[in-house]
């Protein structure tokens, strides 16, 4: 699990702003050029992946 916002930075230490990379996309976040953008979709879908969750837990 890695936090959407690097957490030293202040990223939340919620399930809604972490997701699961593999280290490649970990460096990408990290370290590309593109991070700001790629960031932005990542925490687009760990907040779809956690509202979803969540509904499936109050079935």
């Amino acid at each position: 699990m890695d936090h959407v916002d690097d957490h030293t930075a202040g990223g939340r230490d919620y399930p809604s702003a972490m997701i699961a990379l593999c280290p490649n996309c970990h460096a990408d976040k990290t370290r590309s050029a593109g991070r700001n953008e790629l960031r932005e979709r990542l925490r687009a879908e760990a907040l779809k992946r956690h509202e979803t969750r969540r509904g499936k837990d109050q079935d």
